[in-house]
């Protein structure tokens, strides 16, 4: 695991109480150090954002390009904007400064059993999707969702997508014309009862962008007053 944290006694405090449930830590105090590392990508990132030099949104932004392995966010910049911002660049969770040291451990450990899940061998569980015995590949205008491969290609080319973006289309789609909640997808996608539900209207608008002609007005991913989200399929997609 890699701690980027330019105060000392906190990224020791958290490399002590990862390292006691057996995590392997370095520690980088700057982005720029971490980012130098990149040939040995960590399981998982612990990232402060108030840090010298580049910070650490524009470290996370850098990142997700070389890789998808989580993120979780600990700072004390908690606006809504920096959230937001953080959670639609690949984050997989944000805990605020001052935090409790256990508490971040426990939130690491769930971090990475979900994700053992989702890696698993259930592909209902992996990409949201197809039952037992069904095709784990499904198509919607021009686009391949293969489950198995996590991958979305468009005219025979793959269009980057992050896991989490991967699962709520799969999930989406392999659903075609229900309507679901913010917190039904966060349930179901997420695998979490509770949670800040704006991280799925932020990965709904990067679905919008990567897929839509015209994210403004989307043919495929539909908002429902009242009710959430729908993919719309065929004509009624139109």
């Amino acid at each position: 695991m890699l701690v980027v944290e330019d105060d000392p006694a906190i990224a020791e405090l958290v490399a002590t109480y990862l390292g006691r449930d057996g995590h392997v830590v370095s520690i980088a105090a700057t982005a720029e150090a971490a980012l130098a590392r990149m040939d040995e990508i960590p399981d998982l990132v612990l990232l402060d954002l108030g840090l010298p030099g580049m910070d650490g949104l524009q470290f996370l932004r850098a990142f997700r390009t070389a890789s998808m392995a989580p993120v979780i966010i600990v700072s004390a910049r908690e606006s809504d904007e920096d959230k937001l911002e953080g959670l639609g660049l690949g984050a997989d969770d944000f805990i605020s400064k001052p935090f409790s040291p256990r508490v971040l451990a426990a939130r690491v450990g769930a971090l990475l059993r979900r994700i053992d899940l989702e890696s698993g061998a259930d592909p209902d569980r992996v990409a949201g999707g197809a039952a037992a015995g069904t095709s784990n590949v499904l198509g919607f205008g021009s686009f391949l969702l293969d489950g198995d491969a996590g991958t979305l290609a468009r005219d025979g080319g793959i269009l980057r997508l992050s896991r989490r973006e991967f699962q709520l289309l799969y999930f989406l789609v392999s659903r075609p014309g229900r309507s679901f909640g913010a917190a039904e997808l966060h349930r179901e996608v997420w695998h979490l009862e509770h949670g800040d539900l704006s991280t799925v209207a932020v990965h709904i608008q990067r679905l919008r962008r990567k897929i839509e002609e015209d994210p403004a007005e989307p043919r495929w991913i539909k908002t429902v007053p009242g009710s959430g989200y729908r993919f719309a399929p065929g004509q009624d997609a139109q």
